[in-house]
This record gives structure tokens, sequence and C-alpha cells, in this order.
């Protein structure tokens, strides 16, 4: 009489992990966010470049700033030489007209035919 064979039961079946080299460290089962560094990289890229670019503005604008000052008494003179200048033309323009009306008028003189020979 045979008697009913008792099954035993079987361990549990571990995945298949490939085999590690010497000096290796155990690859872990957790996934890697490397696109989260990749990103946080990008990121700070872009901070690091918006950062520069206002440095690079606001040093700009200071610079010009001082270009035009220097340059603003001259244009103050310049300014100053330009009224100087329309203040003689007008003076010019007058002695001009007072020459134009001394001159005889060309009617006053005669002819050719009338002038003796």
């Amino acid at each position: 009489m045979d008697q009913p064979a008792e099954k035993k039961p079987e361990p549990p079946v571990e995945p298949a992990t490939p085999p590690q080299q010497p000096g290796q460290a155990p690859t872990s089962a957790k996934k890697s966010n490397a696109w989260i560094w990749i990103l946080g990289g990008c990121l700070g890229i872009v901070i690091l470049g918006v950062i520069a670019a206002v440095a690079l503005g606001w040093w700009g604008a200071r610079k010009a700033k001082k270009e035009l000052e220097k340059y603003t008494p001259g244009l103050e003179q310049m300014k100053a030489n330009a009224d100087k200048w329309n203040q003689e033309a007008e003076e010019w323009e007058k002695k001009s007209e007072e020459f134009r009306n001394s001159l005889p008028d060309p009617e006053d003189f005669p002819s050719p035919e009338e002038m003796p020979k």
C-alpha cells in the first residue's frame, strides 16, 4: 500500500542577477533618477546665464551713462554755439537786406540805347 508522497514546499525562486565582478558595488533594484540631475543641471545653467545677462546689462548701462556724462558739457557748449551762430546769421541777414535796399533800382539806370555814345 502505497502512501501518498508528501510534497515538500519549494523555496521561492530569486530573480537572476548578472554576475558581479570583484570590486564592483552590487546593483540596487532601485531605479536611478538621472533625468532629475540632468534637468537640475540645465536649470542651473539657465539661472547662471540669466544672472550673467543681468549683471552685464547693469554694467553696460553704468558704462554708457558715464560716457554720456563725459560728453554732456560738450553738448551744452554746442547748444550755446548754435544759439550764437543763429544770432549772427540773423544779423547778417539784416545787413544784407539793408545793403540790397541801398542799391539803386536797375530801372533807374538808362537803357543801353539811351546811353550817349
